[in-house]
This record gives structure tokens, sequence and C-alpha cells, in this order.
């Protein structure tokens, strides 16, 4: 009888383990109308504020963190959120606490710009950048996370705080 090694990787286990990896293709998810929980008064909310004063803020996504992890707005000021993801797969910026509290202008994504969408999740491709222009509405410490399967678990997750 001719006994193999034993191999921590076979083809089956590295296939599964190189799609969790590269993540299910999540997408971006935006609502156009508000689900329950979010800020109603979103366009009265974004017409309210001079969007020429908006605080540009960048977070780089990679393999496998978010850079910064550690995010903190005003509330009531307006800003222009840039996610980079600089890694070589699909990830998400995740964080429906957030989300719920803030008032989207706009999402501007590779396919073009959504106006006061209620944010869901967004998947930012490999290689590209998302824009999110909001105000802050509600205070609290939020979770923020990737849901590509598995990248939560390797650390892809953070803070985020509305004062």
């Amino acid at each position: 009888m001719i006994q193999r090694p034993a191999t921590l990787l076979t083809p089956p286990i590295l296939a599964l383990t190189l799609f969790l990896l590269t993540g299910c293709g999540a997408g971006t998810d935006l609502a156009q109308r508000p689900p329950p929980g979010y800020v109603g008064d979103v366009a009265a909310r974004v017409s309210a504020v001079d969007w020429a004063q908006a605080r540009p803020v960048t977070v780089q996504l990679d393999e496998f963190r978010f850079q910064p992890d550690r995010l903190a707005f005003e509330r009531g000021t307006p800003y222009r959120l840039t996610l980079e993801n600089r890694g070589t797969v699909a990830h998400t910026f995740t964080s429906e606490g957030f989300f719920k509290a803030i008032a989207v202008r706009r999402v501007t994504t590779a396919q073009g710009a959504v106006e006061t969408p209620a944010l869901v999740n967004l998947e930012i491709p490999a290689g590209q950048a998302d824009v999110v222009e909001f105000v802050p509405v509600e205070a609290g410490t939020y979770d923020l996370a990737c849901h590509e399967p598995l990248h939560s678990s390797f650390g892809m997750t953070g803070t985020i705080t509305v004062r």
C-alpha cells in the first residue's frame, strides 16, 4: 500500500479557501427610500449645509484592514468620505448603526452617482474608490466591518464615533 503525504490544502480545500478570501460579491446596496430606523428627512438635512465646506476624510481598505480603523465625525458637519480599495480583492465598508445615523447627500462609484440613498452595504472593487457625501445626525459609537467572508475575522474591523 502506497501512502501519500498529507497536505494541508487539498484541491477542494484550496478552492474553498480562495473563494472565501476573495469574497462572493456582496455588492453595493443602496435603498432609495430610508428603511425603518434610518434618518427620514434626508433631503432637508443635506440641503441645509454648505457642501463647499465638506471635510475630506479618506479610508484605505486592503487585506485585511481599514486605515484608519477609528473614525470620528461631528454631528451637523458635512463630510466627503473617500473609500479607496488598495487591495487585490473587493472589500466592503459596512456599519449598519452608522448608516442609520447619517443623512447621505450622494454616493459616487465607478458606475455613477446616486443622490440621497440610504446606505445598506458599500462594496468597493479592488483598485477603485467610492465617495460618500454625508452629514452625521445621531451621536453614538458604531461598529465597522468588512462583510466579505472571513475578512472581519482577519481583523478588518473598526469603530466610527459621531459626537
